[in-house]
């Protein structure tokens, strides 16, 4: 293990223990950055990387120009009964047909090894700290990347680097001034909720509520619905005219049907009220943690004065890594790779699914290769066969409730095209066992 992964480490585990034993309670803050820093004789970086760990597992909440406290805990179990039931939940699951993660097949971790050790060798620039906005050289990459792909009136002066959309969001929100409410169109974003609440917003489900809409027009519902041109238009012309500010994340956008894709809210709103969230977690792999913001004009004059208090939580070696990747032209064959990979599995699932249901299943049209979606008439509501499922290792989405039959969705990305004939043959006997 690298000394500085030794260090964070070190400090994770220690107020960890605090934590679980109870010398630290729910509500209590945690020392400084800087005084943490300065009594264990660390950097500050790796204090922060310590901190933001314990938040990533649910120790700690950071609450804005105040710090790190520590979160709720459950009350009714200890930390090893709540570990040991997580993972056995976890074993329990044979199917999950509702994560997000990708097919191992989707992406070549031999290249991608390549470049990893290709930026190894630049030594001197690993030196030193990187840029608190992402290194200038992945940013010019990322705004021809998203003028190309998504139509976005961006340059790399706009755009911000970071660790997941999370801590992009932690940026955004003290540049956001005099607006307090913001409205999710999918409620169940729990990370994203909780950046908006820590910073003493109201959060809605209604845009009319809301003068910041947090908008997920390529996904606008879990199974890939997408939302048209039209509503785009309409969308951004609302926010223009009520002075509302437009949060479009646009995870996933390159997985669609068409050669292209809808043109983002960002280019269609010419970059003036629209803040843009892209990531390359589904593209890559979840575990390569780059995602990048492109700030409207209105709000860089304001993220330059305050650029030099955030530390870059992308780590320079993947960011260089990154930029050679995708100067390479390896970034745009991913995509060709993973549309494709992931139609052949939409098509391969939804034949057996029609070969063992027959005339009891409708399959719905969807704009993602990543969903199949449908309509299963087995006597059981969404939720009686959602419910059944899960005790037989099925995770399912629900994707409608209607009382004459069960509407779910199946994400093909984590689970391996071999297990699909087994699966649904499991499945069916679920099914009609309900009839």
């Amino acid at each position: 293990m690298p000394e500085n992964r030794k260090l964070y480490m070190q400090i994770y585990d220690y107020y960890k223990e605090l934590i679980e034993s109870g010398r630290l309670e729910k509500g209590m803050r945690l020392p400084s950055i800087r005084r943490c820093a300065e009594e264990r004789g660390v950097s500050r970086t790796t204090v922060e990387q310590a901190y933001m760990c314990l938040c990533d597992d649910g120790y700690t909440v950071p609450k804005s120009q105040s710090g790190y406290y520590v979160a709720k805990r459950s009350e009714t179990a200890s930390p090893d009964e709540n570990r040991q039931r997580t993972e056995k939940r976890k074993n329990e699951i044979l199917y999950d047909f509702s994560s997000a993660g990708v097919d191992a097949e989707s992406f070549d971790m031999n290249i991608w090894r390549r470049y990893i050790k290709s930026a190894l060798r630049h030594s001197e620039e690993l030196l030193f700290y990187g840029e608190p906005q992402g290194e200038y050289e992945l940013r010019c990459e990322i705004a021809k990347y998203a003028r190309q792909t998504r139509n976005c009136v961006c340059d790399e002066n706009s755009i911000v680097i970071g660790a997941g959309v999370q801590t992009l969001l932690n940026i955004l929100c003290p540049l956001i001034k005099g607006k307090k409410t913001v409205s999710f169109d999918d409620m169940s974003y729990k990370q994203g909720i909780a950046v908006f609440r820590d910073y003493g917003y109201r959060i809605f489900n209604d845009r009319e509520k809301s003068n910041v809409l947090y908008v997920s027009p390529s996904y606008s519902t879990r199974w890939g619905d997408t939302m048209s041109v039209d509503e785009r238009f309409e969308l951004t012309e609302t926010a223009r005219k009520s002075g509302k500010l437009i949060i479009e994340d646009d995870y996933g956008s390159e997985f669609r049907y068409f050669n292209r894709p809808t043109p983002s809210l960002q280019g269609l709103d010419g970059g003036e009220n629209t803040v843009y969230l892209g990531t390359f977690s589904k593209l890559l792999l979840p575990s390569i943690r780059i995602s990048f913001m492109i700030l409207p004009k209105s709000l860089i004059g304001e993220y330059e004065k305050r650029r030099e208090v955030y530390n870059q939580t992308v780590s320079k070696a993947d960011q260089i890594a990154l930029c050679s990747y995708m100067r390479d032209g390896h970034l745009n064959s991913q995509i060709r790779k993973s549309r494709k990979l992931y139609s052949q599995k939409s098509k391969q699932l939804t034949d057996i699914l029609m070969s063992q249901f027959g005339e009891k299943i409708e399959i719905c049209k969807t704009n993602s290769p990543l969903y199949v979606k449908c309509n299963i008439y087995c006597g059981m509501t969404t939720a009686e066969l959602c419910r059944k499922a899960e005790r037989s290792g099925f995770l399912l989405i629900p994707a409608g409730e209607n009382e004459d039959f069960a509407q779910i969705a199946f994400s093909v990305s984590a689970v391996g095209s071999g297990h699909f004939a087994n699966a649904v043959k499991t499945l069916k006997k679920l099914a009609d066992s309900g009839e």
